[in-house]
């Protein structure tokens, strides 16, 4: 390409992944505000990336007008300088969106996943992005005595005083952040695979939801790409070499915010098909749903979260009951789902018994088939405690 293609590239890109970023993002919010209204914590970091994400985008646009693409010897000085200048905003806002998308990502999957290990390894994932993402930055940011001197040693004014670290530190440092990247984003990529498997799901639906929730590792292609660039960091005409390295960076952030959005989208869909009898809608997606939103749809009223711990707030799809026997007695099966619909620790969107249908053997009068893995411990008085409860209408 030549220098004018490469400039429109930079800015075609930015202003293209952008726009879909931030439909997406905007789409999730009233999704997770208004017609699940469980809004959590990785919905409000998505938000933040989003935010310097557009910053990026901006930054970017900003840096081609003003030379981003060509060569030095092409641009004037003070041309040269802000070019350089929105070049050194672009790296700081790049690194708050990827740390705050993989955050996002990371914090929406803990609400499916019910395995210790599982959760282990999303807070291995999290820490290392944050770390691996904060000493990135502070290298990109620290990289010149006084920070100013990153732009403006290339005004080619004498007088400018100032040095750098070398260069070829820059780069190893990149290749290890692109490489923890690429790891946390495959992670995190394959991971739904293993928590959707075993769901008592239709087939189909079962693998639209491992590929929607996997959605995530696209983002690491566009870092794998962007490998073999890295190197153009030591060449002399920066500006003009560079640009790969902007290109691929922007996608990056922007397929990751975008897929790790559109995970979140399903009950949208729902509203907007009229689909209200799928048996397979609470396990793929996980979130409260008000029960006047669920008589609105006349499908299933979804367990709300637990109000005694933000963990269960981030995990609304579990319920934990307990049911007692006393003195060997085992009580009616019905007299369990009575005391989850009326016991004040339970769901604050709560079961209710649907009394005008009449009772046959074996039915509970709930229309719910649920799965439980039981632990019973034997004393005086027993305890069964009942945990991970999927509901499938």
């Amino acid at each position: 390409m030549d220098e004018k293609q490469r400039s429109i590239a930079v800015q075609t890109v930015a202003a293209t992944f952008l726009p879909i970023a931030a439909i997406t993002v905007m789409l999730r919010v009233y999704v997770r505000g208004w017609v699940v209204k469980a809004f959590g914590w990785d919905d409000g970091s998505m938000v933040v990336a989003l935010l310097f994400y557009a910053m990026f985008s901006g930054t970017m646009i900003g840096g081609s007008i003003y030379g981003t693409g060509y060569k030095f010897e092409n641009l004037e000085p003070d041309a040269r300088v802000t070019a350089m200048k929105y070049w050194w905003l672009c790296e700081i806002a790049y690194c708050f969106a990827s740390i705050g998308c993989k955050i996002s990502i990371c914090l929406f999957l803990m609400r499916i996943t019910i395995k210790r290990v599982h959760h282990w390894i999303l807070y291995i994932v999290m820490a290392l992005t944050v770390l691996a993402g904060i000493i990135f930055m502070f290298l990109m940011l620290l990289q010149c005595k006084p920070l100013e001197y990153f732009w403006t040693r290339t005004a080619g004014d004498p007088t400018i005083q100032g040095y750098c670290i070398d260069i070829n530190i820059i780069i190893n440092m990149t290749y290890v952040y692109s490489a923890f990247a690429a790891l946390c984003d495959f992670t995190v990529g394959i991971m739904p695979i293993f928590l959707v498997h075993k769901l008592h799901m239709k087939r189909q639906t079962k693998i639209a939801v491992m590929g929607i929730l996997s959605m995530a590792c696209i983002a690491s292609a566009a870092v794998i790409v962007r490998i073999p660039f890295v190197s153009t960091f030591a060449d002399p005409d920066f500006l003009y070499a560079t640009v790969h390295i902007a290109i691929w960076s922007n996608v990056e952030a922007g397929l990751g915010i975008t897929a790790g959005s559109l995970a979140t989208l399903r009950p949208l869909l729902r509203v907007i098909m009229g689909s209200t009898s799928s048996q397979d809608y609470s396990s793929g997606f996980p979130g409260p749903q008000s029960p006047s939103a669920s008589r609105k749809l006349g499908g299933p009223f979804p367990l709300g979260s637990m109000d005694e711990s933000m963990q269960s707030r981030l995990r609304p799809d579990k319920l934990a009951v307990t049911v007692t026997t006393i003195k060997g007695q085992r009580r009616d099966p019905h007299d369990i789902y009575d005391d989850v619909s009326s016991s004040p620790t339970s769901s604050e969107e709560r079961l209710t018994m649907d009394r005008s249908r009449p009772r046959v053997p074996g039915d509970m009068g709930l229309g719910i088939h649920r799965t439980f893995e039981v632990t019973q411990t034997t004393t005086d008085t027993q305890d069964v405690e009942l945990r991970d409860v999927r509901e499938h209408v």
